[in-house]
């Protein structure tokens, strides 16, 4: 980073720092190489924010109207967290693809249901996305550096990544860029460990608890997801723990009931537009907080209008597959057995013994049943230690929304 791209507006300082670098690879011993690192300054921004408001009035209305319906489409379906559960998958695999851990939906759920036939590294990867996502959401906590630490080693154990500390900060200065070109080329370098990142952190933690009557709840959201992916605390998953957040804080501040609105599929659509706000914002702060915000709540709307287009058709999905049930004069416990599907779209016999507390022969019936009526569908091609998946349902994972598909 060089000095002249910033102007004096900007949100933060500019601090002199040494990083380690490998001029020959790992062969050769480190050189220490002198940069500039940003220390954000603490939220809030100086911002009118009267004025903003009634710039951004229509856009943010359109927002809170569209999470309104998303809440009311939840309320009227039963059983709504667990049938939603198949979004966290979604969004576990489009965060994990925009760091180039690419794995199929099948693979994800195989992974969740502890399967290892036909699931790769990565696969396991993007389900550690969803145990973070989950505990972040289901932690009675307020929004912490402990909740943070917490996510982040669910996200990165028992996986590549183990040497990034999960759970911990990071120990030493990073940088973004071209890791080729070294630092001197850096598109930015985040603030260095120590002191300064676990103030900035506690200032962060300060801003998301503390009431603002005259900031709005998503104006919060979009400020809160700029400091963190700035102050970039871990040595790696900063990205995926900054996307969990946003669900998180959506249900924490009270936006929705279920945390189904992701931010990746839009991220990985306007990629470059992201970084360069993030970016423009750090450097030159003024109108580009507006742009930034603006930029957050169309993300917002725009997935929750594709988690809107999603449960329909999951609710839809679960209602063809309870009127294939009472049209085959399929027993009651079936339909427990396919509503915990949404829940989780792979199954084997032992797990029906387990749902249902039958004997293995009918449990055995009972997955032929549901093979027979395309409800499921044997994948593993053996004659034993078989398991099957509901396609159907992985096919609303993998699918892209209208969105997308434009």
């Amino acid at each position: 980073m060089k000095k002249t791209d910033f102007t004096p507006q900007m949100p933060g300082k500019l601090v002199p720092i040494s990083i380690q670098e490998y001029p020959d690879g790992r062969l050769a011993p480190p050189v220490p190489c002198q940069t500039l690192a940003f220390v954000p300054h603490a939220l809030p921004p100086d911002i009118d924010w009267d004025e903003l408001r009634l710039k951004l009035f229509q856009p943010y209305n359109d927002t809170i109207a569209v999470l309104g319906k998303l809440n009311g489409l939840h309320k009227r379906v039963g059983n709504a967290a667990g049938l939603l559960r198949t979004l966290w998958m979604r969004e576990a695999k489009l965060s994990s693809q925009i760091e180039d851990i690419e794995t199929t939906a099948e693979e994800l759920v195989l992974a969740g249901a502890g399967r290892q036939l036909g699931v790769r590294q990565s696969g396991h990867e993007s389900w550690n996305y969803v145990k973070a996502l989950e505990h972040g959401v289901h932690s009675p906590l307020p929004w912490s550096v402990r909740v943070i630490k917490e996510m982040h080693r669910l996200l990165l154990s028992d996986v590549r990544g183990e040497e990034n500390r999960p759970g911990n900060l990071r120990d030493c200065s990073v940088y973004i860029g071209d890791r080729s070109r070294g630092v001197k080329h850096a598109r930015f370098v985040p603030m260095p460990a120590g002191d300064r990142l676990l103030t900035a952190l506690s200032d962060l933690e300060k801003f998301v608890n503390e009431p603002h009557d005259r900031i709005p709840p998503l104006f919060v959201v979009a400020l809160m997801h700029y400091q963190f992916e700035t102050i970039h605390p871990f040595r790696d998953g900063n990205g995926r723990i900054g996307r969990v957040l946003i669900s998180r804080s959506l249900v924490k501040e009270g936006l929705l009931e279920h945390p189904v609105v992701y931010m990746s599929a839009y991220i990985a659509q306007y990629k470059q537009e992201y970084v360069d706000l993030l970016l423009n914002v750090s450097r030159h702060g003024g109108h580009y907080w507006t742009d930034w915000i603006e930029f957050i709540l169309s993300a917002i709307r725009t997935q929750a209008l594709d988690a809107i287009w999603r449960s329909e058709r999951l609710v839809s999905l679960r209602e063809q597959y309870h009127e294939q049930l009472k049209q085959d004069g399929a027993p009651s416990r079936l339909f427990q057995v396919v509503d915990n599907l949404f829940s989780m779209p792979a199954i084997n016999v032992a797990e029906v013994v387990n749902q249902l507390s039958v004997s293995k022969p009918t449990a055995t019936v009972d997955v032929q049943r549901l093979t027979k009526l395309g409800i499921l569908e044997e994948y593993t091609g053996k004659e034993r230690d078989r398991d099957w998946v509901a396609r159907a349902i992985i096919h609303v994972i993998e699918q892209d929304g209208p969105e997308q598909s434009q």
